[in-house]
């Protein structure tokens, strides 16, 4: 251990250069004060990654509606996969006999498509013109299937969903129909979640059983009729301990990592006051134990508060206004970290919530506003994700929770990522020779700045601020 860290040491001193800089104070003409609370970057406590857990790998949720005018943004941005949700609404669509056939069904599938034919035409060619050249992955969400008569007849209330016993075997007859007419017309789909967040009532509840039935007999069928499927990905729960009624129980958890190419999940943690890291990292242990190595895919990642009292306060990422915590630098520091720490636990791809705010929405959660302008998270979101893609296959390994990481590329340290997500400068205690490699961009404020009074080597991390080091 003590031979790595040496290493690290004679690289930051050797060869550290300064190439990202994200949100920081301004340049002062004397020092200020070095911070009382201090870091060291970096003591290595753990061996780095040689198995494949901690790829960094960062993609977005896109609306159809908005591709054609944001490839540019889209590209920028570098995503290693893109998801979607396209096609009609199918819970507005006539219900569905729950005996039906295989015929009924497509016939079905088409008549809604035939609905509005031009519009379902013009969202397939802005889908392609986004994923054109991109080299992503498309994920297709299908938001909820179409009511069944069985559903109707046992629900009381229409917007509370449930998908009773009866109706399994044709709603996995509607996803395979649906998955052939969508390749018929020339949707883009590498994987698939066949309904969103099973757990609660959005978009409609299946439980843990029913649900790895319904996937399965998706599976069945899709043979039966020579429909080649996707990757399916799933359950795509709403939180991240949401998982646990899957894995808590080994035949579950057993079931589940045998009909679904990748576990998925989404990160909402935050929104009932939970640990989202503390909960990614039990989910992982217990998915560890059930022999699932591959990367739990996070199709919905996002915060929506920086602290609990903001859900009071009315300032969460749930509400679009100025004062939203969107809009702040400590909240993209804020995803940074836990990007990063949720990476380097076996997390990936993390789908961004979203690309940009949708005009029918009441959320902040874009990188862009509705009305174009740029978030404080796109910039470091962007860097991460230009480095991913420029690197190849890029790992994460957390040096210091929440503060530092080590990017690792090809079993070498290659880089370090620092986030300070408080509103108090950091202090980072690192070797005094590395100032001469610390440079600022002409016009750029400095994120990582000398400091008065601290120990050796000692620098400030301004509040929100962001800096990666490249390690070469």
């Amino acid at each position: 251990m003590m031979r790595l860290f040496r290493k690290l040491c004679r690289l930051l001193l050797q060869g550290g250069a300064l190439v990202a800089l994200v949100q920081g104070g301004a340049a002062h003409a004397q020092p200020p004060a070095c911070p009382t609370k201090v870091v060291t970057c970096c003591d290595v406590t753990a061996a780095l990654p040689g198995q494949t857990e901690g790829a960094l790998q960062l993609g977005l949720q896109v609306w159809p509606e908005d591709a054609q005018n944001v490839v540019p943004r889209v590209h920028e941005l570098r995503p290693v996969a893109l998801r979607y949700g396209g096609g009609p609404s199918w819970r507005r669509m006539p219900h569905l006999d729950h005996k039906a056939d295989y015929d009924t069904v497509r016939r079905y599938i088409a008549d809604a498509f035939a609905r509005d034919a031009d519009r379902y035409g013009r969202e397939v060619g802005a889908l392609k013109a986004m994923f054109a050249g991109l080299g992503a992955e498309a994920h297709l969400v299908i938001w909820e299937p179409p009511v069944t008569d069985a559903e109707a007849s046992s629900n009381a209330a229409r917007d509370k969903r449930t998908l009773p016993e009866a109706a399994v075997p044709v709603t996995a007859m509607f996803y395979v129909a649906l998955l052939e007419e969508l390749r018929r017309r020339g949707y883009p789909v590498d994987v698939v979640e066949l309904s969103n967040e099973p757990d609660g009532d959005w978009n409609i509840a299946i439980p843990p059983a029913r649900y790895l039935r319904l996937v399965g007999e998706t599976r069945r069928l899709a043979k039966q009729h020579n429909v080649a499927l996707p990757r399916i990905a799933g359950p795509g729960v709403s939180r991240i301990s949401a998982l646990r009624s899957y894995v808590a129980d080994p035949a579950l958890g057993k079931g589940l990592v045998g009909v679904v190419e990748q576990v998925s999940v989404h990160a909402w943690d935050d929104r009932t006051n939970r640990d989202t890291i503390a909960e990614a990292r039990q989910a992982r242990r217990q998915l560890d134990a059930l022999g699932y190595r591959k990367t739990i895919l996070v199709s919905e990642f996002a915060l929506t508060f920086l602290a609990p009292a903001d859900r009071g306060r009315g300032i969460g990422a749930d509400r679009r206004a100025p004062d939203a915590v969107s809009n702040q630098p400590g909240y993209a520091a804020k995803t940074m970290a836990l990007a990063l720490d949720l990476a380097a636990t076996g997390y990936g791809p993390l789908l961004y919530w979203e690309l940009v705010d949708p005009r029918w929405g009441k959320a902040s959660y874009g990188l862009y506003s509705e009305r174009g302008e740029r978030r404080p998270a796109l910039e470091g979101w962007r860097l991460l994700s230009q480095r991913a893609r420029q690197a190849g296959e890029v790992h994460v390994v957390t040096l210091v929770p929440d503060t530092i990481f080590g990017l690792v590329h090809g079993g070498k340290l290659s880089a370090i990522a620092m986030v300070n997500a408080s509103a108090a400068p950091l202090g980072v205690t690192m070797n005094d020779t590395l100032k001469a490699r610390i440079a600022t961009p002409a016009g750029q404020h400095r994120a990582l700045a000398e400091c008065a009074g601290g120990g050796p080597g000692t620098r400030s991390l301004q509040p929100s601020g962001f800096v990666i080091f490249e390690l070469n």
